[in-house]
Order: C-alpha cells, then sequence, then structure tokens
C-alpha cells in the first residue's frame, strides 16, 4: 500500500508481537534510530483505532510472496 509519499509497513512474527509503521518520506537508518513511543494523550484516540488494526492484521506467506492480510 502507497499512498503518495506514505508506506505502511506491517511485520509479524506470528508469535504474538507485531510493528505497524508509518513512514512519510524517505525511510532511513537514521530516522529509525530516532523512533520514540508516543505517550501523548491526544493520541489516545488514534492509538485506540491502531490497536484495533493491528490485532485485525498478519502477514502471510502466499504463493511464496509475502501479503498483508
Amino acid at each position: 500500500m502507497n499512498n503518495d509519499n506514505y508506506k505502511f509497513i506491517l511485520a509479524d512474527d506470528h508469535k504474538g508481537n507485531k510493528v505497524l509503521t508509518v513512514i512519510k518520506g524517505e525511510f532511513s537508518s537514521s530516522l529509525v534510530s530516532q523512533a520514540k513511543i508516543i505517550d501523548d494523550s491526544r493520541f489516545k484516540n488514534t492509538a485506540e483505532q491502531l490497536k484495533r488494526i493491528i490485532d485485525a492484521s498478519s502477514v502471510k506467506e502466499k504463493d511464496g510472496d509475502k501479503s498483508c492480510n
């Protein structure tokens, strides 16, 4: 899924651990190294919606290709 300058990435190790990432612009190791946990009460409603999305999403092997479901 790609929307203009946005990229959406989901990783799932099938052990209950997942990461959902939204990237605006260029993805780089420098950008990743600056990532922090969001602890802002203004983000609470959005966080609840994202929790429902990530709980319902998984990455599956499909015909030798990886697809997000």
